[in-house]
């Protein structure tokens, strides 16, 4: 009864919002990665991607966002406040925008073979076989770490040390995404950039619809 009763006080919205986030998110990758199939891919990578060494142990931090976002995206939906509408409406149409250009701009990369024998080795091995070199611009990764960082930035009602952790952790997620070799500059500029233009067009364009939408979920 006891959970029963704790499970009545869990928002609908606060459950809702972020599975319908994760599958939109699926449908993008998935979906450009089918339609794209057979077309030509291009690589971004510079001179100065060639330069940035494999890490193996940050793959921690490549797979460890996940769960971060996970408790971000609850979080903000279980506030049902004025950021909840902002973040969930920036969430949906930057990835939007990344299947446009998904389709109409297709991207790879070569990456390195993982010789290492120790544990971090085994999972970079392991993302590779999970997750093919397609779709990399604009990196997701990057658009979600640093669009999770704006929307508390200002945020006085959330405690300063989580606005900080969530800042170094999008600076650790880009990082990241470098240093695995699952992305290249470029796509961390372009996930980066995404991110910033989309909140700061949530605060322009009237979001009247989208927030009758969220109040009868």
């Amino acid at each position: 009864m006891k959970l029963r009763a704790l499970l009545r006080t869990i928002p609908r919205r606060a459950v809702v919002l972020p599975l319908g986030a994760l599958l939109w998110n699926q449908l993008i990758y998935q979906g450009a990665f089918l339609l794209c199939a057979n077309r030509t891919h291009y690589d971004l990578s510079l001179p100065l991607d060639h330069m940035i060494p494999l890490i193996p142990w940050t793959v921690a931090i490549y797979f460890g966002c996940f769960a971060f976002w996970a408790v971000h995206y609850v979080m903000i939906a279980w506030r049902g406040e004025e950021t909840m509408v902002r973040f969930f409406a920036a969430d949906f149409w930057s990835k939007a925008v990344c299947f446009v250009i998904f389709l109409l701009f297709p991207t790879m990369i070569v990456r390195p073979e993982v010789t290492g024998t120790g544990f971090w080795s085994f999972v970079m091995r392991f993302l590779y076989r999970i997750d093919q070199p397609y779709n990399l611009f604009p990196s997701i990764h990057c658009l979600l770490a640093v669009l999770c960082w704006l929307s508390v930035r200002k945020d006085e009602k959330i405690p300063e040390w989580y606005r900080t952790l969530t800042l170094l952790f999008a600076v650790a997620v880009c990082i990241s995404t470098l240093t695995t070799r699952q992305h290249v500059l470029a796509d961390v500029f372009g996930g980066t950039l995404l991110a910033v233009v989309s909140w700061w067009a949530t605060k322009r364009v009237p979001l009247t619809r989208t927030r009758k939408l969220f109040d009868r979920i």
